[in-house]
C-alpha cells in the first residue's frame, strides 16, 4: 500500500472492518497535534482538580465564590498562650531582679551592714566603733571580707576580734542564715574642734549556691566638739626689721581634757629668727618645768594643769623680703606604734605681720598691750607711744601723729598733756615736746594719753571697732603713713555684751512659794531659797562660758536644779556651784539655770543679814575678739532684794 491518497475500497457485505478501512488515515502532523492536545487537556484537568479542592467545603460540595462567608479565627487561644508565656518571663525577671536588689539595695535587706559609735567626742577621748554584718536571708553568706577606711586623724588602739590584716581588714568564712557578726574597734580621734571625721566600711560576700560576689557599704560621722584646752595666741600686727617681736601664748586645761601631753611647732620663713622664750608662772604660782624646748621651733608640753600659764616666744625679722610675713602655730600630739611616730594636729593659728624698716623705731601700746584686743563699752583706753632713734645719725624736727579710726571714741574724754587735736588725729612736734627737735642715736621717749569708749546707748548700729596706729615724719618730709614710717597697728573690737542676771527668791512671779521654811530666816530652822541665773549675749559667739559661785560655809546645796544649756554641777568638796557651757552661739542668746540653796542660822547669826552668794563670777572667751570676758556680780543676801513679794529686811530672827 502506497500513500497516494487514492481510495481503496473493499466490498464485503456489512462488516465493521470494512467501515474502518474505508476512513482516511491521520497524517504524522495530525498525530503530533493530537498528542499536544492530550497533554493540554491533562494540564487543564489537573488545574481543574486543584481549583475544585480549593473551592470545596468540608462536605466536598463546590463553594460559590460569588458569595464570601467570613469565618472567625480562634485568636483568643493564641492570646492566652502568649499571655501565659509573658507572665512566666515577667515573673522570672521580677524574681531575679528582686533577689539582686535585696543583695545590693537598702531598706529591708538580705544583708545589712551598720556602724555604731558616738556622734560627738572630745579630741583624744577613747571610744568604740561597732561594725555589724547581719545575714537576714535563709541561706548562708560565705567568703566575707570587711574593710574599714579610718578617718585621717583616727588612732587605732585595739579590736575584738583581731583584724585579719593591717588592723583594717576582717575575713569571715561564713555567716549563717539569720546570723550576724560584730567587730568592735577601740580608738580615739585627735583633730581640731568642729571638724567631722568619717569612717567608711565595705563588706564583700558570696551567697551560698551563687556564683557572683556582692558588696555592701556603710559610713559613720563623728564630730570633734572640743579639744579640752583654752588657748590664745596673740601678737602685734607688724614687725620692725632687726627688732625683737613677741608672741604670747596663754593656755590651760579644761575640766575634761584628754590631751595633757603635746607639742607646739612654729612654721616660719627663712628670714625669721626665733629667739629665747620665757614661760610665765601659772596663776597659782606653780613651776613651769612642764615645758621643754626640743628644737629651735618646737616646744614639748607635759601634764597641762587647769591653772593658766603663759609662754612668750620672741622672734626677729632678719631682712625684709616682702611687705608681710606669716608664722603658723600648730599643736600636735605624737602617737607611736609599730609603724613609727605620727603627729596628729588638733589646733592651729596663723599670725600675719606687716614688715617695717625704719631709722626711728616707734611702737604703740594700748592698755599695756601691743596686740589686738577686745574692749567694752564705756571702757577707758590708755595709749602709750614709745619712740627711739635706732639709726647712727641725729634725727631732726620729728613730728609724731597718732591716728584713731572709728566712731566709738568719746572725744570729750580725751586726756593728754600736750598735742594738737584735729578730727581723728593727735600730733606732737618740737613745739609740744622739745626733744623732738633733735633726737640723738639711741635716745628715746614716751607719749601718753587716754580716751574713753562711748556707752552702748550712744553707739550707732554697725560700729564695732577702733583702728589705731602712729606715723611720723622727719625734717623736710611730709607726714603720711607708709610702711617705713608707721608703727604697729592695733585693732580694738567691741566684746560681746555678755551679762548675767542673778536672783535669789522665795516666791516666783506668780506669788507661788518656790522656797520653804521661815522667812526671814530663824535660828535653828532651815530656810530653802531658789537661785536664778539668766545669761544674755547678742554680739558674738562665746566659748568656754563659766559661772562660778563660791557658797559661804553656812550655805549648802539644796538640789532642785535645772538648766537649759551646758552642765550645772555642785562641787561638795569646795562648796561651789559651777555652770559650764562649752559654746554659746548667737542663736542661744538667752539661757537659764536654777537651783536651791539652804541655810540654818545659829545663835551667832541672830539679828544679822547673811550673805548667801558673795560674788558670783561669769567668764567666757569672745570668739570674735579672742578676748577673755570676766564680770563679777554683787553679793546676794537674805534681804532678797530681787524678790518684791518676800518684802523682808533679811534679819535673822
Amino acid at each position: 500500500m502506497t500513500n497516494n491518497n487514492k481510495e481503496i475500497k473493499i466490498k464485503s457485505g456489512k462488516s465493521s472492518l470494512s467501515e474502518f478501512v474505508e476512513k482516511k488515515l491521520a497524517s504524522d502532523e495530525e498525530v503530533q497535534a493530537f498528542d499536544d492536545y492530550l497533554e493540554s487537556e491533562a494540564r487543564d484537568e489537573a488545574i481543574e482538580e486543584s481549583l475544585t479542592e480549593i473551592y470545596q467545603d468540608d462536605n466536598g460540595q463546590r463553594v460559590n465564590v460569588k458569595k464570601l462567608d467570613v469565618k472567625k479565627e480562634r485568636r483568643w487561644l493564641k492570646w492566652l498562650v502568649s499571655l501565659m508565656v509573658g507572665l512566666i518571663l515577667l515573673a522570672g525577671a521580677i524574681y531575679t531582679g528582686s533577689y539582686l536588689y535585696l543583695l545590693y539595695g537598702s531598706g529591708t535587706q538580705v544583708v545589712s551592714l551598720g556602724i555604731e559609735g558616738k556622734k560627738q567626742i572630745a579630741a583624744g577621748e577613747e571610744f568604740f566603733y561597732t561594725v555589724s554584718f547581719r545575714n537576714n536571708e535563709s541561706v548562708a553568706m560565705k567568703d566575707i571580707e570587711i574593710k574599714l577606711t579610718y578617718p585621717e586623724n583616727f588612732v587605732f588602739l585595739a579590736s575584738e576580734p583581731a583584724a585579719s590584716e593591717a588592723n583594717d581588714i576582717w575575713r569571715l568564712a561564713e555567716v549563717g542564715a539569720h546570723r550576724s557578726a560584730t567587730i568592735k574597734i577601740k580608738g580615739k580621734l585627735i583633730a581640731e574642734a568642729g571638724t567631722t571625721q568619717i569612717l567608711l566600711a565595705d563588706a564583700r560576700y558570696l551567697p551560698a549556691n551563687f556564683s557572683s560576689q556582692f558588696k555592701k557599704s556603710a559610713s559613720r560621722e563623728t564630730t570633734i566638739n572640743d579639744i579640752g584646752l583654752n588657748i590664745l595666741a596673740s601678737s602685734a600686727a607688724s614687725a620692725v626689721v632687726g627688732e625683737e617681736s613677741e608672741i604670747i601664748i596663754k593656755y590651760k586645761a579644761k575640766e575634761i581634757n584628754y590631751l595633757t601631753n603635746w607639742q607646739l611647732t612654729i612654721d616660719h620663713p627663712d628670714n625669721i629668727e626665733l629667739l629665747k622664750t620665757a614661760v610665765a608662772p601659772a596663776t597659782n604660782g606653780t613651776t613651769t618645768s612642764n615645758i621643754k624646748q626640743t628644737a629651735a621651733n618646737v616646744w614639748q608640753f607635759n601634764q597641762i594643769s587647769a591653772n593658766e600659764q603663759e609662754l612668750k616666744i620672741k622672734f626677729k625679722v632678719k631682712e625684709k623680703k616682702d611687705t608681710s610675713v606669716d608664722l603658723t602655730l600648730r599643736l600636735e600630739q605624737k602617737v607611736s606604734d609599730q609603724a613609727g611616730d605620727k603627729y596628729y594636729q588638733f589646733w592651729s593659728k596663723t599670725l600675719s605681720y606687716e614688715t617695717r624698716q625704719s631709722g626711728l623705731n616707734i611702737n604703740l601700746i594700748i592698755n599695756g598691750s601691743a596686740f589686738n584686743q577686745g574692749i567694752d563699752f564705756g571702757q577707758t583706753l590708755n595709749y602709750s607711744i614709745n619712740y627711739a632713734n635706732k639709726s647712727e645719725a641725729n634725727l631732726k624736727d620729728i613730728i609724731i601723729m597718732a591716728v584713731l579710726e572709728g566712731d566709738l571714741l568719746d572725744s570729750s574724754s580725751l586726756k593728754t598733756a600736750s598735742g594738737q587735736v584735729s578730727d581723728n588725729t593727735i600730733s606732737w612736734s618740737k613745739n609740744e615736746i622739745p626733744k623732738l627737735a633733735l633726737l640723738a642715736p639711741n635716745a628715746e621717749g614716751i607719749i601718753d594719753f587716754s580716751i574713753k569708749i562711748k556707752p552702748a546707748s550712744e553707739v550707732s548700729v554697725g560700729s564695732s571697732q577702733i583702728k589705731s596706729y602712729v606715723q611720723f615724719s622727719l625734717a623736710g618730709q611730709e607726714i603720711g603713713a607708709n610702711e617705713t614710717n608707721r608703727s604697729n597697728i592695733i585693732v580694738n573690737k567691741i566684746n560681746s555684751d555678755l551679762s548675767l542676771i542673778e536672783q535669789v527668791c522665795y516666791f516666783n512671779n506668780d506669788n507661788f512659794p518656790i522656797g520653804s521654811g521661815p522667812l526671814p530666816p530663824k535660828v535653828g530652822q532651815t530656810t530653802s531659797l531658789k537661785v536664778y541665773w539668766v545669761i544674755s549675749n547678742n554680739l558674738h559667739e562665746l566659748a568656754d562660758l563659766t559661772v562660778v559661785s563660791q557658797l559661804p560655809s553656812y550655805v549648802s546645796w539644796d538640789n532642785k536644779n535645772s538648766n537649759t544649756a551646758g552642765n550645772l554641777e555642785y562641787d561638795e568638796q569646795s562648796n561651789k556651784v559651777i555652770w559650764q557651757i562649752d559654746r554659746l552661739p548667737l542663736s542661744a542668746s538667752n539661757v537659764k539655770a536654777e537651783f536651791n540653796i539652804k541655810i540654818t542660822p545659829t545663835s551667832s547669826d541672830l539679828n544679822k543679814i547673811l550673805v548667801l552668794l558673795p560674788a558670783t563670777l561669769v567668764s567666757a572667751i569672745d570668739s570674735e575678739t579672742q578676748t577673755a570676758i570676766t564680770k563679777t556680780m554683787t553679793a546676794q543676801t537674805t534681804k532678797l532684794k530681787d524678790d518684791n513679794i518676800a518684802n523682808t529686811d533679811g534679819m535673822v530672827e
